[in-house]
Order: C-alpha cells, then sequence, then structure tokens
C-alpha cells in the first residue's frame, strides 16, 4: 500500500458549493469506501474535527456506491440523515466511510455508513436519498 493510504482510491468531484469545505474526497467505488483528511480548516474549539464536517462528509456517502461514472453527477438529494458521534476525530487524521447500500427502491435510496480512523469507528450513519437514477446504483 502507498505511505498515504489511498490505494485504489481516486479523488470525486462533490460540485461547488459547501461540499468543497471538506477538501479532496477520495473514492474507492469497487470496495463502497470514501475518505478524507481533516485538516485546520475542520477544527472545532476542542482542536479536533468539527462534528458539522463529519456530518456533511457522512451526507455526501452515497457517492462510494455509484458505480457508473455517467451517473455520478446525478443530484440524488437526502431526505434524512442520522449520525452517531463515537469519538473525536484528531486533525491530521484521515477518515475513511464504509458504504452500504441498504435497500434501492424506484424512488428512494437507503444508504449506512461507518466511519473509521485508523481503524477505530469514529461515527456511524443511516441515509436516504432520493433516487433520481439514470440506472441502478446495484444494476449498471
Amino acid at each position: 500500500m502507498d505511505g498515504d493510504g489511498l490505494e485504489g482510491f481516486e479523488p470525486i468531484h462533490l460540485g461547488e458549493g459547501f461540499s468543497t469545505i471538506l477538501g479532496t474526497v477520495y473514492a474507492d467505488r469497487s470496495r463502497g469506501r470514501l475518505k478524507f483528511l481533516v485538516t485546520d480548516v475542520h477544527r472545532n474549539p476542542a482542536n479536533a474535527c468539527h462534528g458539522g464536517a463529519i456530518a456533511l462528509f457522512a451526507d455526501v456517502q452515497i457517492a462510494a456506491l455509484v458505480l457508473d461514472l455517467d451517473t455520478a453527477e446525478v443530484p440524488r438529494p437526502t431526505i434524512t440523515i442520522s449520525l452517531d458521534f463515537l469519538a473525536p476525530v484528531p486533525v491530521g487524521s484521515w477518515v475513511e466511510a464504509e458504504v452500504s447500500l441498504v435497500k434501492e427502491t424506484r424512488t428512494l435510496v437507503f444508504t449506512e455508513a461507518l466511519l473509521r480512523v485508523d481503524g477505530e469507528p469514529v461515527a456511524r450513519s443511516n441515509a436516504i436519498y432520493r433516487n433520481k437514477k439514470i440506472r441502478s446504483l446495484t444494476h449498471g
């Protein structure tokens, strides 16, 4: 594995605006994983990653499941998201999300994610997205 832990990952485009606060987000879509590096811009008053940055990262978890790059830019707005913070995340850490597709219907996509730093859980999330798809996430 390479020194930064990005083997198998590629940078993804999350669009313009608020999502850019995360910096570069990397995806390994073949394994349903995302990661980002916590930097000083994400720092909270307790000198750890701000919960809002973790929440934003959790909110983009669907990007790990979009295997077809032709459909990656199709908006899938968030209907609801829940997030449990399990441990503080130090600045300088890589946060990796392991994302699973729970269910896909004609109109909704249900996902769950476990966020880890160095293999240790730091947050977990469940989300529901509007399925404005061109093709199924699971059937290409």
